[in-house]
């Protein structure tokens, strides 16, 4: 490995950057050292503008994309050039974002696509990413010790940006379901001590980012309920119906795990009259139909 990728690495580390924002930042870097055919290290702000200019002319990539890749230069920059931080890429301006209104499920389609999952590992880490609200990296990192059954809670430890919450996990319809399904999947895995809640394809492994999108996308092709892109639609859901459902919007908020409140307020976009008052967001599930 390049001496100069192991450094941008170990400084993004140190920094506490999420893996998967690591591995966007070195791909960037690999992309540009391509494009130009020589290390980043050797490569002038105006040469990088050409490259910007190309992933936006003939790559068409988007303004957030774009974005990931301005961050990626100025960070290698800054940490391992050594530049100060209001040097790097000096001139090179963040890119707008485009606005997207996010797609939802109505309460009957995320019924049925529930109801179509297998049973067992398959519907709970559907139902649970509905009722939630989770993104697909926390539902797939959830282990065992995250579940506190006393006070009816769930935590994320490892959410985006590094952000811990705490989520309400209804009694009726998630902790039971929870007990039901961990008797039962630890009897298929008998000697096999793993903390993951929901297994992968080999014991002792957490679920494969691949693998829960394909648990979502079979659900949703059984279910017969035209597919609204991929499993962060639950958690778009999850948002929107519980807004529909009178819920404060502060209270959503803090349950998505979202910095800004403007993040939350684009989901007021797509709502869609009420459901009548949810005292409880723990028992969203509770709104769908039968």
């Amino acid at each position: 490995m390049h001496p100069l990728r192991v450094k941008f690495e170990r400084e993004l580390r140190i920094r506490g950057l999420s893996e998967r924002t690591i591995h966007s930042y070195v791909a960037c870097l690999a992309a540009l050292a391509k494009y130009h055919g020589k290390s980043p290290d050797r490569i002038d702000d105006e040469q990088i503008r050409d490259w910007l200019h190309h992933l936006r002319g003939e790559r068409r990539l988007s303004g957030s994309s774009l974005n990931v890749a301005v961050n990626a230069v100025r960070a290698f920059q800054q940490y391992v050039l050594g530049r100060p931080r209001e040097k790097t890429l000096s001139g090179v301006p963040n890119c707008k974002r485009g606005t997207t209104r996010a797609e939802v499920y109505a309460l009957a389609e995320v019924a049925a696509i529930l109801r179509a999952a297998r049973e067992g590992r398959d519907r709970m880490l559907l139902k649970l990413i509905y009722a939630d609200g989770l993104r697909l990296s926390e539902a797939r990192m959830l282990q065992i010790g995250d579940i506190d059954a006393a006070r009816e809670q769930l935590r994320i430890r490892r959410g985006k940006g590094a952000k811990e919450r705490v989520l309400p996990l209804s009694a009726q319809h998630l902790l039971a379901p929870l007990r039901a399904y961990w008797k039962r999947d630890r009897a298929r895995w008998p000697g096999h001590d793993s903390p993951w809640l929901f297994q992968g394809a080999r014991p002792g492994k957490p679920l494969s980012k691949s693998l829960v999108q394909h648990i979502y996308y079979r659900a949703v092709e059984a279910s017969g309920i035209k597919r609204k892109r991929g499993p962060h639609t639950l958690r778009h859901s999850f948002a929107t119906h519980l807004l529909e459902a009178g819920v404060p919007i502060t209270t959503v908020q803090q349950l998505l795990g979202h910095t800004s409140l403007a993040t939350t307020a684009r989901y007021l976009h797509v709502t869609n009259g009420r459901y009548g008052q949810l005292n409880d967001p723990s028992e969203l599930l509770s709104l769908l139909p039968r």
